[in-house]
């Protein structure tokens, strides 16, 4: 088990380097920020790697077939950034306006291309995640993002 827990832990440090109780750590803030705008509460954005940010992390794994280890391995990191790397998050914001030109392709009109999340673009949100068997909440979450990103000229996660 520690062995285990060692080989994790070194992975962790890795990619986010050495972390330091009650000290700041920009990739943790990164990480923390991600987690908020999927939808899982890591508590305060404020680069801590506490009690809230490794339940959300361990929340973020079981929900997306990852092995709950509650750490940041390479799987969970590359999961989490991924939509990074296709532009639905930029500066450690949704990119509406992408999200907008998605759900227009994919046959739900979300008004005005203008990256603001009016009513039409939530209506948008909402039929788009019942035609794809999503809890219909209106907020754009992981798996409302993983659904959007089979629209991306390249296929998406």
């Amino acid at each position: 088990m520690y062995g285990f827990l060692d080989k994790k832990g070194a992975e962790e440090k890795k990619i986010i380097g050495e972390v330091v109780p009650f000290e700041k750590n920009l990739t943790v803030e990164e990480i923390q920020t991600l987690l908020e705008l999927y939808g899982y509460d890591p508590g305060r954005v404020d680069g801590v790697m506490g009690l809230k940010t490794r339940n959300a992390l361990e929340r973020f794994q079981k929900e997306n077939g990852l092995e709950e280890t509650r750490v940041l391995d390479r799987q969970t990191w590359e999961k989490l950034v991924v939509f990074k790397e296709t532009n639905f998050i930029v500066e450690g914001e949704l990119n509406m306006r992408l999200i907008q030109v998605i759900l227009k392709e994919a046959g739900f009109d979300p008004g005005k291309i203008d990256g603001k999340a009016g009513p039409r673009t939530q209506a948008a949100i909402l039929n788009f995640q019942k035609a794809r068997g999503l809890k219909a909440d209106g907020k754009i979450g992981y798996q409302t993002l993983s659904q959007l990103a089979r629209f991306l000229p390249s296929q998406g996660p």
